[in-house]
């Protein structure tokens, strides 16, 4: 019994916040500009933190998390679009429905170890 327990000890990181290291955002709905220009988009903190995030990681990927329905998709989407003309490559970018409110995107950079 002992020895699985050390077994399992020498496997797992000491802080299990090591094992993927996360950068996260919260984009509300009534912080994204309209109409959307690329110095509006980039004035913001959250997309300037995903990307600085992004940039400061070997190997990572960007998480964008919308509220469910066509418009929280084409919201996701549209950050998406933006994301890869500011330098994140599109392979690097999952869209995934359930940012937990209708009112807002999480983004959030996972960097496996």
């Amino acid at each position: 019994m002992i020895p699985v327990l050390l077994a399992w000890l020498v496997v797992l990181p000491p802080h299990p916040a090591e094992a993927f290291r996360q950068h996260r955002e919260v984009i509300l709905a009534g912080e994204w500009p309209e109409p959307e220009l690329g110095p509006q988009i980039l004035a913001l903190p959250q997309i300037r933190e995903i990307l600085k995030a992004f940039d400061e990681t070997g190997e990572a990927v960007v998480e964008i998390r919308f509220p469910g329905g066509e418009t929280g998709r084409a919201w996701a989407q549209s950050v998406a679009d933006w994301m890869t003309a500011f330098g994140v490559p599109r392979q690097y970018l999952v869209l995934l429905p359930g940012s937990g409110a209708p009112d807002r995107l999480v983004l959030e950079v996972i960097e496996n170890p």
